[in-house]
């Protein structure tokens, strides 16, 4: 089966709608436990601890399985960064469980990069423990080479035998500033971005992709935006619709 093209979207209007619509998507997320707007293809995520222990994250994602659907669920969102999850490896370990009791498939703790350490100690603590992992999701940003980002992919499978969501990924330049433009084109994104497509659906063990988008005029990844400021597509959003 063909990888399914997806998007993260936190938007909760009109507009976050027409947006999701425009991309002909199979699925999408929020990095919330419940969906955002009303479109088909919403996997639920249990973002970091306090979503799963002060807001009843696993309540929310199975009160709304009738209305989802959802078969899936994805893990704590970068645990090894402390902006978002900010956790240990024991301390996901000891959560696990309470992932489990969904009864959904369950993709690991999403790491800053694939090769991260702490994904590594965490899938031996979880090999170790018996825990359920169905899928990787991985995040991916760098320069626009579709054949290193592949072969990324193919290292991290190699590595952990699991299918293979990548739920972030986009071409970004870190070391663009305000006054140091950044160095990648829209072309150059948009080439990038047709080959790593083709590429994942030519890999069999990836089952599903998001690009990640900014807002318009973002330093390091304005070439990588899928919407103008008013909300319409970018040449790479045009083309993300068609593939």
């Amino acid at each position: 089966m063909p990888a399914l093209k997806g998007l993260g979207h936190a938007g909760q209007d009109a507009l976050a709608l027409k947006q999701l619509n425009a991309l002909n998507l199979d699925w999408y997320y929020a990095w919330r436990s419940r969906p955002t707007v009303d479109h088909p293809g919403f996997v639920p995520m249990v973002r970091d601890p306090r979503k799963l222990l002060q807001e009843s994250a696993v309540k929310y994602v199975t009160e709304s399985l009738p209305v989802t659907g959802a078969d899936c669920l994805l893990g704590f969102n970068e645990p090894d960064l402390k902006g978002q999850a900010n956790m240990t490896t024991g301390r996901a370990v000891e959560l696990w469980p309470q992932l489990e009791a969904t009864g959904l498939r369950l993709g690991a703790p999403a790491t800053i990069k694939p090769d991260a350490w702490w994904i590594g100690e965490f899938m031996r603590k979880a090999k170790n423990k018996g825990l359920q992992i169905d899928f990787m999701p991985v995040h991916i940003y760098g320069w626009p080479d579709a054949d290193d980002f592949l072969r990324k992919l193919e290292r991290t499978h190699d590595k952990y035998k699991l299918p293979i969501w990548v739920t972030e990924y986009a071409v970004a330049d870190w070391k663009a500033t305000a006054t140091v433009k950044n160095r990648y084109s829209r072309s150059q994104v948009n080439e990038f971005m047709e080959a790593t497509v083709k590429g994942m659906h030519d890999l069999g063990f990836v089952e599903r992709f998001a690009w990640k988008t900014r807002k318009p005029g973002d330093i390091a990844m304005g070439s990588s935006t899928l919407f103008h400021t008013d909300g319409s597509l970018t040449s790479t959003g045009k083309l993300y619709a068609t593939l």
